[in-house]
């Protein structure tokens, strides 16, 4: 088989029928939504983005088929963002091979895009709750879903207590005795973290992250990056770009 020839006839055919496809940047994001347990933001990424004009890519010439792979690829790449999120290695493995034994028994298109949204709730649900587990009270659960919903802003102690209906010194030192962290601490790691993961797979600029984040200056933004992992954002682009489950081991031999 020439896969070179083939692949060559596969590219000029999309030009030529204009066939869009997800872009990588909206991937990404997708499953970073499920693996941070952001079911509101999951669900509004399918209003603005999912419910667009796109062609995920054809796996097969029968659309069955095609659409079952996609599920199948669905649950891998979810499975394993969730496992880098914190979801057991078991947990997870096991869900995987329960989907994907269901995609391969159905029989219609519209049995196996069911199943896929399931799938994507399924996962998102179980991140949210594994998000919660060290949580006690109702208003601490609500100030999390709130700072990761809106982790674009530029957030504080007030507007976050605003938004909830409380008095900010309360939620303040209520946050800080159940979390161990003050709500500042946790908005920058939350932010922080959304920053890795856009430097770890996507090709922003620093600004533009900084910008996305809502952090006052780009130089703002890399200092707190580098106090939170130790490295500047571009350092940590350096080291991890493009890297995830797959690539982990193998930098841990380089920095031994």
């Amino acid at each position: 088989m020439n896969v070179d020839k083939l692949l060559q006839n596969q590219l000029l055919s999309e030009r030529e029928s204009a066939l869009l496809r997800d872009s990588y940047n909206q991937e990404i994001i997708y499953y970073d939504l499920i693996a941070s347990g952001n079911l509101d933001g999951l669900n509004e990424w399918r209003k603005t983005y999912g419910s667009t004009k796109h062609a995920p890519g054809k796996l097969s010439e029968a659309d069955v088929n095609n659409e079952r792979y996609h599920g199948i690829v669905l649950v891998a790449l979810v499975s394993r963002f969730c496992i880098e999120a914190g979801m057991d290695i078991c947990i997870s493995y096991a869900l995987s091979d329960i989907y994907i034994q269901k995609l391969d028994s159905l029989k219609t298109v519209e049995e196996i895009r069911e199943l896929r949204h399931t799938i994507a709730n399924d996962y998102c649900k179980r991140m949210q709750s594994l998000k919660r587990k060290n949580v006690v009270s109702r208003h601490i659960v609500l100030a999390i879903d709130y700072i990761r919903e809106h982790v674009q802003d530029s957030l504080s102690v007030e507007s976050i207590a605003n938004a909830l209906s409380l008095n900010p010194s309360y939620l303040s030192k209520l946050f800080k005795q159940e979390m161990n962290i003050t709500i500042s601490q946790y908005i920058r790691q939350e932010k922080i973290t959304v920053a890795q993961n856009m430097l770890r797979h996507l090709d922003e600029s620093s600004l533009n992250i900084a910008n996305f984040l809502g952090f006052s200056s780009q130089s703002h933004f890399i200092q707190v990056f580098k106090k939170e992992t130790g490295m500047t954002p571009e350092d940590y682009r350096r080291r991890y770009y493009h890297q995830s489950w797959m690539g982990e081991d193998t930098e841990a031999k380089k920095i031994k």
